[in-house]
């Protein structure tokens, strides 16, 4: 399936994005639409394989997603992703500027920390398949831990994490959020938003956005689905 950005029709495409609905493309998705470029959002069918056929192991080495086609070449890594097209179209703060020390190490804080973690609390199984549970558990620990961190600087507002100002850092915060809750190994290794006040404004209007709404509807997704994934 293949997805058209608004307005698309008739122009060049910029950007080439390859994912399976609901998995880390989501993100990249939906920074494209912020972006307002013309671009295609092509959705592989995990189950039939497309994700080790030999054209998407051109695009990945590891036949994993998102993938990102650019006119500077392909690109693989969620973060590395976003970051350039932050970077790219004023979805982060510009190099050179005052802001851009402080949002690089909470990106990467994000990215290293958070979504690392966030997938240890979703597939613990992938290391252990007998302490799964054990793993999960950790996981959670850690991710409350660093959540709380990122709480309190989301609680100062600066002006790169702001809940009305679109940017990267925001969008991936809110699908981390969305997975944190929605996909838990366990019920009760699920992490709700709601107890992280400042990071729930952030999901919660980045949820709003049209931008956002867009690019999850053709991911298959309507409602409150970064803070309430499951209401």
């Amino acid at each position: 399936m293949v997805w058209r950005a608004q307005g698309g029709a008739g122009r060049a495409m910029v950007y080439r994005l390859y994912g399976v609905q609901d998995f880390a493309n989501l993100a990249v998705h939906v920074a494209l639409e912020e972006a307002g470029v013309a671009y295609e959002a092509v959705f592989l069918d995990l189950d039939a394989g497309d994700l080790k056929s030999p054209a998407h192991l051109a695009r990945h080495p590891l036949g994993l997603v998102p993938t990102l086609e650019t006119p500077e070449g392909m690109m693989f890594e969620t973060g590395a992703c976003l970051l350039y097209l932050g970077e790219k179209h004023g979805l982060a703060p510009a190099p050179g500027s005052a802001e851009r020390a402080a949002f690089l190490t909470w990106f990467v804080f994000v990215n290293n920390g958070l979504h690392t973690g966030v997938m240890d609390l979703i597939h613990p199984y992938r290391h252990s398949e007998t302490h799964a549970q054990e793993i999960g558990e950790a996981a959670r620990v850690r991710l409350v831990e660093r959540l709380g961190a990122l709480e309190a600087v989301a609680a100062t507002r600066p002006s790169w994490l702001r809940p009305d100002q679109a940017g990267v850092l925001q969008i991936y915060i809110s699908m981390l959020i969305r997975w944190a809750r929605a996909f838990a190994y366990a019920p009760e290794l699920a992490i709700s938003a709601q107890d992280f006040p400042a990071l729930h404004a952030i999901a919660a209007a980045c949820e709003a956005r049209p931008a956002t709404i867009r690019a999850a509807a053709a991911n298959g997704l309507q409602g409150r689905f970064f803070t309430d994934p499951e209401g």
